[in-house]
């Protein structure tokens, strides 16, 4: 029996149809995705361009109340100093744990570490700032006695970013197809060299979005600050004790948008647009760094 076939201008014109209203309605959650993102820099330009200038980025905060005059130097260095401490703990051990997850998935102790990893995502931030006040920044009992620092406020961070650096990695490494796997096993590479020369390098993009993720889930954290590190309007001399507490571009504005003064009110906004431009940067980079590593390992 001869199959019903439909003309085939007619199949065309179904096929166009469906083309311009799938378009359209992609273009329309691009647009709904978007606009969030359009509308905080907007606003924060449209209410902060009165503040915004070279020196608004390049000097110290100062006169009274702090931050009527001067820049947000000091918050821009420390979070810079905060992403950085933060990195330093939680990319070396939250790729370590994706890559044991990813190789050991089979095993009972992998399920019960992705089992906690997972519950660990969703612990509010302000329990993981009393934490770190405890263990880091008290000076009584059995904590580190650091006080309100860099040093303690960075490893908090750092903290929260691991169980996102550590899925994110083993889900990026999961997408790498198995058959490469298998066929560098059958070829007589050990495990190790399976991880190092083809795992990661194919789920690098993968696991540099997950980095990316901590390192924007942490750059406007202020409760876990709140307990471990506070504000300071200079640059610290140290990350430990009295003196080591440094400023961050959260807490500024958190700062600044509570005062009644109106003119921190403009630099809030200011600061705000400054903020979303080094996430903007910082995703860039990211970026950039895992084409880099990409087209490297493609050459290697």
């Amino acid at each position: 029996m001869a199959e019903a076939r439909l003309p085939e201008k007619g199949l065309s014109y179904y096929r166009q149809i469906r083309n311009i209203v799938l378009g359209s309605i992609t273009g329309l959650a691009f647009l709904v995705a978007v606009t969030p993102l359009l509308a905080i820099i907007y606003v924060a330009y449209d209410r902060g361009k009165e503040a915004l200038s070279l020196s608004f980025v390049t000097t110290m905060p100062s006169g009274f109340p702090v931050g009527i005059e001067g820049g947000i130097l000091n918050g821009i260095a420390g979070s810079l100093i905060l992403i950085v401490l933060a990195s330093l703990l939680s990319v070396p051990v939250g790729v370590w744990a994706g890559l044991y997850l990813w190789d050991q998935s089979h095993t009972r102790l992998a399920g019960v570490t992705r089992l906690l990893s997972d519950l660990l995502l969703g612990v509010p931030s302000v329990i993981w700032g009393v934490v770190g006040f405890y263990v880091f920044s008290t000076n009584t009992g059995w904590g580190l006695h650091w006080g309100f620092s860099g040093l303690a406020a960075g490893l908090t961070l750092g903290f929260i970013m691991i169980p996102i650096v550590t899925r994110v990695t083993e889900q990026a490494l999961r997408d790498v197809p198995r058959s490469y796997i298998e066929g560098a096993l059958a070829l007589g590479a050990t495990r190790f060299q399976v991880m190092r020369d083809l795992a990661i390098p194919a789920a690098i993009t993968g696991i540099g979005t997950g980095i990316l993720l901590g390192v924007l889930n942490v750059l406007g954290q202020t409760a876990p600050l709140v307990f471990t590190n506070y504000y300071n309007t200079g640059i610290p001399h140290s990350l430990v004790g009295s003196n080591g507490s440094v400023g961050d571009l959260a807490m500024q504005i958190f700062i600044y948008i509570h005062e009644p003064s109106k003119a921190l009110h403009v630099k809030a906004m200011a600061a705000a647009l400054v903020l979303t431009v080094i996430v903007l940067l910082l995703d860039m980079g990211i970026r950039l760094l895992s084409w880099g590593s990409r087209k490297y390992a493609r050459k290697g």
